[in-house]
């Protein structure tokens, strides 16, 4: 599975939530291989380990899942339905700067999930959204321990539903919008912000800060979002 993350950066978030575009639901299903789409929006969730930090712009981010890499670059067009969805959110948000990066998608069993899959998850949900930047020369050592041990913790989350990390692929696109180079992102789901919460609070979260530095420290910054989750299309 290929992910196409599409983040839009703006100064402050919008007073409301974004409503998908009435138009969407003629252009999403004509695009090949596109499997689900994705509207994560900023929410306020306070991360005990990240409170301190001074509140700087915020993200609005569309992700588009895709059956296979061919699949998203022959939607990647300069005029095509993909090219039109994203412009239309990038009228309503008028973000300071946007971007693109496709990447391989990994799921997780979690905690208390059958498989690989979340059966029965809501349309609406919480998630923290996670990109760590940098080119430090240890990435695939840093890549490889995070996969061994921060990822099983991931997925004890209390209230865990979903987890998947991201990692770097190259791909061919014509779309009129900047490229990105996030290393890694990755993802926990909770069915509400009450449910990220708890999981932020929980013992576990700190296991997980002390994992993660223990981590090879390779200069990387990274941004953490919680997000409202919206699915705005299944294919």
């Amino acid at each position: 599975m290929i992910s196409l993350f599409i983040t839009y950066s703006l100064n402050t978030r919008l007073e409301t939530f974004v409503a998908p575009a009435e138009q969407w639901s003629r252009w999403l299903p004509r695009i090949q291989g596109l499997s689900k789409v994705l509207l994560h929006q900023p929410c306020r969730v306070e991360d005990p380990f990240f409170s301190n930090q001074p509140e700087g712009g915020c993200e609005y981010v569309l992700q588009f899942f895709f059956n296979d890499l061919s699949s998203l670059e022959a939607a990647s067009l300069p005029h095509g339905e993909l090219a039109a969805v994203i412009d239309s959110l990038g009228a309503v948000l008028a973000p300071k700067a946007k971007s693109q990066q496709a990447m391989v998608a990994r799921s997780f069993a979690v905690e208390g999930q059958a498989g690989n899959s979340v059966q029965g998850a809501p349309t609406t949900a919480c998630t923290y959204l996670v990109a760590y930047y940098g080119a430090g020369q240890a990435h695939d050592l840093w890549l490889s321990e995070y996969m061994k041990s921060h990822v099983p913790l991931m997925a004890r989350m209390p209230g865990i539903r979903e987890v998947q990390v991201y990692t770097q692929v190259d791909w061919l696109s014509e779309l009129a919008v900047p490229r990105a180079n996030a290393i890694q992102r990755n993802k926990v789901v909770f069915d509400s912000p009450d449910g990220l919460l708890a999981a932020l609070q929980s013992p576990l979260r700190a296991e997980m800060r002390a994992d993660y530095l223990a981590l090879p420290q390779i200069g990387l910054s990274s941004t953490h979002n919680p997000m409202r989750t919206d699915l705005v299309f299944s294919g």
